[in-house]
């Protein structure tokens, strides 16, 4: 099955949530593992219950009841140190779990026995003692078990409840008041333990997480600089066999890619593609040389459904295991890929062929940077195609003149006024015949966009009044259809100074490589679901407004937003209905901004808004409300409609902050405590780490 994935979850979401479930129970495992040293203090206690217990059972029933205590033990602590000394996979993780489980639940079996002295006796200073004993060994479960909730209910059960039965079936007045506070006080330790276990789960998840945005902004960067570095290479030379590979190999370490694979579409549909260029990883599972692609002639599947993606100008993703059997299966299979990324490859408006990155070491879920540098990759590659083969085409000096991209001009300058005396036939390019342009009577000012009329000038001048030097400059020139282009234009004058000079020069369209640079730049500072601002432009402008205010500025507030319960959504409706959620709340949160404001999307289901101009908390106040009010309206998802809440945490500046980052975790913590106390509110930070003021809806 081939698709177009363009999975638009967050920096905060590129790790799996099975991969973060597992990752979570590993952090458990390990806190399990490191706390032995209760083991030991439970083997002593053991002993000293055995002995004030003498009384009611024999030796052997006593020394059994110790071995086994020993045993288990023992057994025990070498299990955790023997999973600590090994590098846990998650097999081992969720067999160390369970075997810890098991230990646990064994050793509640045993303080549980120890409470058949209720029995044995109706003396109350006993009951007491087991009623002491089976609390404290309780409350050293949660201690000790918390981290994993099932090894604590599996200690705590048999323990506790033998003597919270043995007391109230006594029957007596004392019994029945002992079993009553073992039974709150068991009661009080779950509820604790639950807690414990809910903070240490969010802990680890907050820290896993944050752990893979910063994985996911390191690949980010190394993509970013691998593109431009392709597109500076791309945009100014012609794609010899040697510059290739090499831009191959940085886009293709920046995408953890195993190879990646340059191929020509055949001229005819059944003719086999030709591979051009090649680069794979040193350590790939599967090592390939370029000979088994140009031998294997079964890349003809692409007259299916990867050739019609492709046709389409769009990039498609494969799966291996879900490809129906055929020929592109039998080669990716034999190839050793399980899953692959194809983007087309366009030269003059028509398909070319494709640049393909392969996987062979997991089905993974394309992410939407790897796609979008893929597709800029192929559009460059293209281009700089397009480019080489237009020169090869246009090698006779007159249809380079003629037909070339590239114009030839001369300017005579009369005093500060420009006018066009010659410009080469390709100006039909731009939709003129040259005679329009060098009509005496029309202005050079028409064609120039009005932004960049003072820039041209100025360097026209500067290039009259000293006609050894030459000049260049780019500005947008005006289409027939009044569209601009961009032209670099390189010129120098040829007459001497102090008489009207002629300047000539050429002129290059470079619109193509400007829109590359704008789409490298957008691409680095906002986000890709919902065209909001990133995490990285985002701290930039704090930084900025933090500054401005420390220097006598307007203050502002910070406002921290965080979508409630937003894994539910993603749960039940699927992750279209989530990003459709994220994408219409960014769009409420814009709309009732001020244009001085800054909104921003920092990852996953969390945003931001700078508010400018924001003198007290009673502006941020309004502001927070607002938010509040305008996310819980209902939203029309692919998956149904839904209503959806937001928490938010304001942070105020203050000269005494020690810069941004305090003023971000200020926020953050108000944040935690609108979460905390019920969500669907917002919180101000106070000096006491509580809220100022809060709203609910």
């Amino acid at each position: 099955m081939c698709r177009y994935e363009r999975d638009s979850r967050s920096e905060e979401q590129e790790i799996d949530p099975e991969e973060l479930e597992a990752s979570i129970r590993a952090d458990q495992a390990q806190m399990l593992a490191t706390g032995q040293s209760v083991l030991v203090f439970n083997a002593a206690n053991a002993a000293i219950v055995a002995t004030i217990f003498r009384d009611f059972y024999s030796h052997a029933q006593i020394a059994a009841w110790l071995l086994a205590f020993l045993i288990l033990v023992v057994a025990r602590i070498v299990h955790a140190r023997r999973f600590r000394a090994t590098q846990p996979t998650a097999e081992a993780v969720r067999r160390f779990l369970a075997l810890w489980t098991l230990g646990s639940t064994l050793t509640g079996c045993l303080w549980g026995a120890a409470s058949s002295v209720l029995w044995l006796t109706p003396d109350p200073g006993y009951h007491a003692f087991a009623l002491f004993a089976a609390g404290g060994m309780a409350a050293g479960a949660v201690l000790t078990n918390s981290a994993y909730l099932p090894a604590m209910f599996g200690y705590i059960a048999p323990d506790v409840l033998p003597s919270i039965v043995g007391l109230f079936a006594r029957g007596e007045s004392t019994a029945l008041a002992m079993g009553a506070l073992l039974s709150a006080f068991t009661a009080v330790l779950i509820i604790l333990g639950l807690r414990a276990n809910g903070w240490l789960v969010s802990v680890s998840r907050r820290r896993l997480q944050q752990e893979a945005l910063s994985a996911a902004l390191h690949q980010r960067n190394a993509l970013l600089h691998a593109v431009s570095t392709a597109a500076t290479e791309l945009t100014t030379t012609a794609p010899s066999a040697a510059a290739i590979p090499d831009l191959l190999e940085s886009v293709g370490a920046a995408i953890d890619a195993d190879r990646i694979l340059v191929f020509e579409s055949g001229a005819a549909p059944d003719e086999p593609p030709s591979l051009l260029h090649f680069w794979q990883r040193a350590d790939s599972p599967v090592a390939l040389d370029a000979a088994f692609f140009a031998a294997d002639k079964t890349r003809a599947f692409l007259s299916g459904p990867l050739l019609a993606a492709l046709a389409e100008r769009r990039p498609v993703t494969a799966a291996t295991h879900a490809l129906e059997p055929g020929p592109a299966k039998s080669l990716l299979e034999r190839a050793g890929v399980r899953s692959a990324l194809f983007a087309p490859i366009v030269v003059d408006e028509a398909p070319w062929g494709w640049v393909e990155v392969e996987d062979c070491h997991s089905e993974r879920m394309w992410k939407p940077a790897e796609i979008d540098a893929l597709r800029i990759l192929g559009d460059l590659i293209g281009g700089s195609l397009a480019r080489q083969r237009y020169v090869d085409r246009l090698r006779d000096a007159n249809e380079v003149v003629e037909r070339s991209p590239t114009l030839l001009f001369r300017l005579r300058m009369d005093g500060k006024n420009p006018r066009l005396v010659y410009v080469s036939h390709n100006i039909a390019l731009f939709g003129y015949d040259p005679w329009e342009l060098t009509d005496p009577a029309r202005s050079l000012a028409d064609c120039v966009h009005p932004d960049d009329l003072d820039k041209v000038g100025a360097s026209l001048a500067r290039a009259a009044a000293d006609g050894r030097r030459g000049g260049m400059v780019e500005f947008r020139f005006r289409r027939r259809d009044g569209g601009y282009r961009w032209l670099d234009a390189r010129y120098a004058a040829r007459d001497r100074p102090g008489r009207s000079q002629l300047i000539e020069g050429v002129a290059l369209d470079v619109t193509e490589r400007k829109e590359v640079a704008d789409q490298i730049a957008i691409l680095a500072q906002t986000d890709a679901l919902t065209g909001l601002a990133n995490r990285r432009s985002f701290i930039d402008a704090l930084r900025r407004a933090f500054a401005d205010a420390e220097a006598g500025g307007a203050p502002f507030s910070l406002l921290y937003i965080d979508v409630d319960h937003f894994k539910d959504v993603n749960d039940r409706l699927g992750h279209a209905s989530g990003d459709a959620l994220l994408e219409a709340l960014a769009a409420r949160l814009r709309s009732h901004c001020r244009a001085g404001d800054v909104v921003a999307r920092l990852g996953g289901d969390e945003f931001a808004i700078l508010q400018s101009s924001s003198r007290d908390a009673a502006s941020a106040s309004v502001m927070a409300a607002k938010i509040c009010a305008l996310s819980a309206e209902p939203y029309l998802l692919p998956g149904g409609a839904r209503r959806a809440t937001v928490s938010v945490g304001v942070a105020l500046f203050a000269s005494a902050l020690e810069g941004p980052d305090a003023m971000l975790a200020r926020a953050d913590r108000a944040l935690y405590l609108a979460k905390e106390n019920g969500r669907n509110q917002y919180r101000i930070y106070s000096e006491t780490q509580e809220p100022a003021n809060n709203f609910s809806i």
